[in-house]
């Protein structure tokens, strides 16, 4: 079936729809961006790309569909996690995107999703606290 095609049954109703304040989000995890719209959709193309928090909050794990597998949504997708090292797993999203030949206009999105996400991961130091003086 067209990607046109399953967009247009898709768009305006999926569980993974939200409408606020006039926009319309999605929470799809194979959506970098957010936005319900057609190039970031990952509902409607064969090979998406999605980035989340690790659950354990050590890392990031790139989601990706396997083609092949249009009706066992189950085995179409695979869960890859990244937890050494913030360059280390930056250059191994990015290699994995460019080697699998993913789709090109989402490689920096995924990388720059992946960087903020490995930057919140960053240990914040606390300030000391000064003592009071009498």
């Amino acid at each position: 079936m067209s990607n046109y095609l399953l967009w247009d049954l898709v768009k305006k109703n999926n569980c993974f729809l939200m409408k606020r304040g006039g926009e319309q989000f999605s929470r799809d995890p194979l959506n970098l961006k957010g936005k319900n719209c057609f190039m970031y959709s990952g509902l409607v193309h064969k090979k998406a790309i999605g980035i989340k928090p690790d659950k354990y909050g050590k890392g990031v794990v790139m989601i990706t569909k396997k083609t092949g597998y249009d009706h066992k949504p189950s085995k179409a997708v695979v869960r890859t996690s990244f937890i050494r090292g913030r360059r280390r797993a930056l250059q191994k999203i990015r290699n994995n995107i460019c080697r699998q030949k993913y789709r090109r206009e989402l490689k920096m999105l995924a990388l720059r999703r992946a960087s903020a996400l490995l930057l919140n991961l960053k240990p914040t130091e606390t300030p000391a606290a000064k003592p009071k003086k009498a």
